[in-house]
């Protein structure tokens, strides 16, 4: 019986879906049937809990497609499932297997394994993401600690060069250059010798020795005078 008024009871009812058996689909010889027929139909949902696990959902969307995917007298390849539904929500998962068909990982792998892998590179991303901007700033941060050591030593070689300048008997000198090849050794093993600032620190030092052995000499040439 061909429904006359079946597109006007499919909108009233959007739960209805309004069908037609084509012109001669059953029997093409015999033309049966002689004319369209216009249906009206209820689509049939698969309804699942809230609570069930995803990977199931996926089983049996995988499931539904591979049945009821293919083209009959109702429908062409595709049409069903479908992911509209005027009375309940599709599951996320169901939506996206629908559009984009198997993941990568389930065209290759066993069901029960992909969860495990996900979560896998769930975590290898997650501290990927945290060890990316560690590495990055690690060596900003070695860079800033070889430029305060280089500092520490610029100072103790400051306040060698200022205690030169007082008037210091030939012991102190020569506590003072102690000092000054302990600066030198240090800086020595640092790995930043092939610097401007290495070069500019071993200059001062170098400077600093020699004026230093001057003075040395100089208060040991008076103290054998004086005796």
């Amino acid at each position: 019986m061909s429904v006359i008024q079946a597109e006007a009871i499919t909108r009233v009812h959007p739960f209805l879906a309004r069908l037609v058996l084509p012109q001669g689909v059953i029997d093409f010889e015999k033309n049966i049937p002689a004319n369209d027929v216009s249906l009206i139909a209820d689509t049939q949902a698969v309804l699942v809990r809230k609570n069930l696990h995803p990977e199931l959902i996926y089983l049996l969307a995988q499931a539904m497609s591979k049945e009821h995917g293919v083209a009959g007298i109702f429908q062409r390849t595709g049409d069903f499932p479908t992911v509209t539904d005027p009375e309940f929500s599709v599951a996320q998962i169901a939506i996206d297997y629908y559009k984009n068909g198997p993941s990568f990982l389930n065209k290759y792998l066993p069901g029960w394994i992909v969860p495990h892998v996900q979560r896998l590179l769930a975590v290898l991303v997650a501290a990927g993401a945290i060890a990316y901007p560690i590495f990055s700033f690690s060596p900003k941060l070695y860079q800033w600690f070889l430029q305060e050591r280089m500092r520490k030593l610029y100072r103790r070689l400051r306040t060698v060069e200022k205690a030169m300048k007082a008037n210091l008997t030939a012991s102190q000198l020569a506590a003072l250059q102690n000092d000054l090849e302990t600066i030198d050794r240090v800086s020595a093993i640092l790995p930043m010798r092939h610097s401007e600032t290495y070069f500019g620190l071993k200059r001062d030092i170098d400077a600093t020795r020699t004026h230093l052995a001057s003075l040395l000499v100089e208060a040991r040439s008076q103290a054998t005078n004086a005796a």
